[in-house]
């Protein structure tokens, strides 16, 4: 009795260890083009927001950046007249 509940007890552990075992994400490509090990996440729909947030965020220094060098111009040229 004692060695089949040993058995038994042996095989489920083995079962576990093989049910949490590694597997390859599907679409291993897509994930790597979003610079991610995994393809999709809970988390995604935040990631999407940081990254739309991002773009914007350089955008907006890009346009402050041509401003400023707008306004130091027009600045020189008030200072030559």
């Amino acid at each position: 009795m004692e060695r089949g509940a040993r058995l038994t007890l042996t095989g489920l552990m083995l079962t576990c260890l093989v049910a949490c075992g590694y597997s390859e994400p599907k679409d291993t490509e897509e994930a790597r083009a979003k610079g991610r090990d995994t393809d999709e996440t809970v988390f995604d729909d935040v990631i999407q927001t940081q990254d739309k947030a991002r773009a914007v965020e350089d955008l907006t220094l890009g346009r402050k950046d041509d401003l400023d060098a707008a306004m130091q111009q027009s600045e020189g040229v008030a200072e030559d007249e």
